[in-house]
């Protein structure tokens, strides 16, 4: 059905390479001169970052580097917040919320197959790492005018802080001399994805439907056509004869079918019967109630014989008066071991009143 469809895919429609990056804080040092750096900005911030890397002039500038289309997107993950806590004394112990300065940008790309993403991702964290750059310079510069305005400004400053404020200034020096704008990659995803099988045609599904009803049919026919079970008296009678067909007996309390077969069985037989045997056919044995209540109705003997895989030839001698009745158990006696067994009983010189279809 599927092979007939002109426009069904096997293979995933694009390819998705996604790339997770964490900025190193490089204002942090800067705590060991006694900097705040909580209020030190990046210029622009790393939310405006975000739209410098989506512009229209970025990415092109990437895609100049292949020769088809790839779509290059990225988010940042920020954490706004951060807890602090300080302990007072021995018992006391305190929290803060400040603003943190924690981001990871996700770059991702999208092409055809994959080719060119993981390239084109190299390219881009690299005008991620310049952006950066620029924007950390700038902040330290920023801070640096303050310091110095400081300096400059006709104000009484102590000798302590007139020498915190020269040596914060040299560290501000000194970071944007060591900056680099540095990013890590912390993880890597692909996927291969896409529709893969367009909607199938509605001739198809017809068509799937006539194949299976098909199949169906020919499972069904082979079935009854292989199955030898009896099942049915119609199956029974067709196995032996309607002459030698006594009747359908079950274990029901309110049926009268064990008072039919005991007339058949009275019919069925020349003379009076003395003894009657009865052999399961298709089962190790039959209810006990069964020969019981039977033995009842007729005013003769009725016994249960063993199965006929276990019979020896002294179990099949002849006797006056005793006849064979099959109890041949539905659903579950066949009717080639049905034959087999009538043929032996009769051949050995006993007599074969018929055979009754028995529902356990």
């Amino acid at each position: 059905m599927f092979w007939q469809e002109s426009d069904l895919k096997t293979e995933a429609r694009y390819f998705n390479l996604t790339r997770v990056y964490e900025p190193t804080d490089e204002g942090a040092p800067l705590t060991l001169v006694g900097v705040n750096t909580d209020l030190i900005g990046q210029f622009p911030d790393e939310t405006n970052l975000v739209q410098f890397l989506e512009s229209a002039e970025i990415k092109q500038k990437i895609q100049a580097n292949f020769d088809r289309d790839i779509s290059l997107l990225v988010e940042q993950l920020d954490k706004t917040f951060s807890l602090n806590t300080q302990t007072d004394g021995g018992t006391i112990t305190k929290f803060s919320f400040k603003p943190s300065r924690r981001f990871s940008y996700v770059l991702t790309c999208v092409e055809e197959d994959e080719k060119n993403c993981a390239e084109a991702l190299n390219l881009y964290a690299q005008e991620l790492r310049s952006i950066r750059l620029i924007a950390t310079k700038a902040g330290f510069a920023n801070s640096m005018k303050l310091i110095d305005s400081l300096l400059a400004a006709d104000i009484q400053l102590s000798p302590d802080d007139l020498s915190r404020l020269n040596l914060q200034r040299n560290a501000f020096d000194q970071a944007i001399d060591i900056a680099s704008g540095e990013i890590i990659q912390i993880s890597e995803g692909k996927y291969f994805g896409g529709e893969t099988v367009r909607t199938v045609d509605l001739r198809s599904y017809i068509f799937g439907l006539l194949i299976g009803l098909v199949f169906g049919i020919i499972i069904l026919v082979q079935f009854v056509v292989t199955d030898s079970k009896i099942r049915s008296a119609r199956s029974l009678i067709t196995a032996t004869s309607y002459e030698k067909y006594l009747g359908e007996a079950t274990s029901t309390a309110d049926s009268n079918s064990l008072q039919l077969l005991a007339a058949a069985l009275r019919g069925s037989s020349p003379s009076e019967i003395r003894s009657i045997k009865i052999l399961p056919v298709g089962a190790e044995t039959v209810d006990e109630k069964f020969a019981t209540d039977l033995a009842r109705i007729l005013g003769a003997q009725v016994l249960i014989v063993k199965p006929f895989a276990q019979l020896t030839a002294a179990d099949l001698a002849p006797s006056d008066g005793a006849v064979f009745l099959l109890a041949v158990v539905k659903n579950l006696a066949k009717a080639s071991e049905l034959k087999q067994i009538w043929s032996v009983i009769e051949k050995s010189g006993n007599v074969v009143l018929g055979s009754a279809l028995i529902t356990q």
